[in-house]
């Protein structure tokens, strides 16, 4: 038998990690550890879990309560720490798996030895269906090794997300692999690795997990400010000096398109709205990056003054060129 750690960061959760917890309690493969981490909780979700640990004493559970706030990367690395399975699990504190036999599935593709087993993902915004075409699995195969991986990221073949995805426990502790501290968007930088690091993934035809997504607009993902963003420039400037370390523009012919692509479209898509001062610091920094790791690439080194307005050209629908001249200002821009 092959025994799954299921890490589970809580915070704040109070009305969805029984929901949460059930999912797991119901499964039909057994052999597994549920490893749930309070991270200073303001609400009643300490008390919940608790109460539902001492009413159901047949699962192994382990439960911790970090003493501060230590965000989700942290926590979810001290989760790891504690994993005694022999793959990691990540779930959300409100989503779901997907049915009974989800961990089932999960270990039913194991048999080859992957380090990473993707499952499908089944996508409800305010408890309706609703189709994503960002969480759907867009694999060519049920299989994918070596460069096929960093081809298949690349290209978006599926989801930046840490949850719903069976990782072997040797695999990450053998490339060190962790969240890096104190991150937001944390998933973005830790899908780029575990990418880069694995050797053989596989695919599952089955949806095993449920996520939940509440229509909030002032939620992170609907309102993006300077820490956002400036934290996105730090993903940005691992994931070239990763790239540069382990030479990704030659293995594959899609890392330049995907590493321009998240500078422009997670970073100067967004800072091109806010004033120019902002939009100049952002872009010289960029610049700098690309031409330190990258310098024969020639990539973000127009005149600030004119590649603002280009990406207001390009990005901003408040501007009143938006849209225009897509055929000048794109190959200007490298997109």
């Amino acid at each position: 038998m092959k025994k799954i750690s299921i890490v589970i960061p809580l915070y704040n959760a109070e009305n969805y990690i029984v929901k949460c917890l059930d999912s797991i309690k119901n499964q039909t493969y057994r052999d597994f550890e549920v490893i749930v981490i309070n991270d200073k909780s303001k609400d009643n979700s300490w008390n919940i879990l608790n109460d539902y640990v001492a009413e159901n004493l047949n699962i192994d559970f382990k439960i911790v309560n970090n003493e501060v706030n230590l965000g989700l990367s942290k926590t979810r690395n001290r989760g790891m720490e504690l994993g005694t399975g022999d793959y990691i699990l990540f779930m959300d504190n409100d989503d779901i798996l997907g049915d009974e036999f989800s961990l089932q599935h999960f270990i039913d593709k194991t048999e080859n030895d992957p380090d990473i087993v993707l499952g499908k993902t089944r996508f409800l915004l305010n408890d309706a269906p609703k189709e994503s075409n960002y969480h759907k699995l867009k694999n060519k195969k049920e299989t994918y090794r070596d460069k096929e991986i960093l081809d298949g990221f690349f290209s978006g073949e599926w989801a930046v997300t840490a949850w719903n995805k069976l990782y072997k426990t040797d695999f990450l502790r053998n490339n060190h692999l962790k969240f890096l501290d104190d991150l937001l968007h944390e998933d973005e930088l830790w899908a780029f690795e575990t990418a880069v690091a694995a050797k053989k993934i596989n695919f599952l035809e089955e949806e095993t997990y449920v996520y939940y997504s509440l229509s909030n607009p002032n939620s992170m993902t609907a309102t993006v400010g300077l820490k956002n963003i400036e934290h996105y420039f730090i993903t940005l400037t691992k994931k070239l000096e990763m790239s540069k370390e382990r030479g990704l523009y030659s293995k594959s012919r899609l890392a330049e398109n995907y590493l321009k692509n998240f500078a422009n479209f997670s970073i100067l898509s967004n800072v091109c709205k806010m004033n120019f001062g902002i939009f100049k610091s952002f872009y010289l920094r960029i610049g700098k990056e690309f031409e330190k790791n990258f310098p024969k690439k020639d990539l973000f080194l127009l005149n600030p003054f004119l590649a603002y307005y280009l990406y207001k050209m390009k990005f901003d629908k408040d501007f009143f060129l938006y849209g225009k001249f897509p055929k000048y200002v794109n190959p200007l821009l490298k997109i």
